[in-house]
């Protein structure tokens, strides 16, 4: 890699985390709510207005995860963004992205028929299949990709196997 640093920031309480994502939701639901009084109180659109308040407030670019056999390389499409504008927290079992994105219209170049350029809030986490070093985690931005590499540890991942359904008890 041969492209601008990013810092990697290594998260060892996941507190600071929640209290950041909580953050997030009360921001997306102040903006649900501001949706449905603009739309005339109507019951029965919660869940469009709280999709459209996160598509409004939160961008979630694409990403690639893969793994070898010493470390996770994570990959996040980011046009248009710089490595300082881009946070990357590392944590043994998850990586996060974020970036707060801006895009001005430009009035006085003509009418702007639609824009689907993104403001707000970028936001992206992965839970990582392999435990990995977030210490030694170190992540680069070029020409609009950012590229994680988080080298494996020793630590074993434990994965939440499905709940399954109790057979029935039969009335006898």
């Amino acid at each position: 890699m041969t492209g601008q640093k990013v810092p990697v920031k290594s998260i060892k309480k996941a507190g600071s985390l929640l209290s950041e994502l909580l953050e997030i939701e009360r921001r997306i639901s102040e903006r649900a709510h501001e949706l449905f009084r603009e739309h005339g109180c109507q019951a029965g659109h919660e869940c469009e207005y709280w999709l459209q308040a996160e598509k409004d407030l939160l961008w979630r670019p694409c990403a690639e995860l893969v793994e070898t056999d010493g470390e996770l390389r994570a990959s996040f499409a980011l046009a248009g963004l710089t490595a300082k504008n881009v946070k990357v927290l590392a944590e043994a079992n998850h990586l996060t992205v974020r970036a707060a994105t801006k895009h001005e219209d430009r009035k006085e170049e003509g009418t702007c028929h639609f824009c689907e350029f993104h403001r707000g809030e970028l936001y992206r986490s992965l839970a990582l299949p392999s435990t990995v070093v977030p210490e030694k985690a170190h992540a680069e931005m070029k020409e609009g990709m950012l590229t994680v590499i988080l080298p494996k540890g020793n630590g074993v991942v434990v994965k939440k196997a499905p709940a399954k359904r109790a057979p029935a008890r039969s009335k006898e």
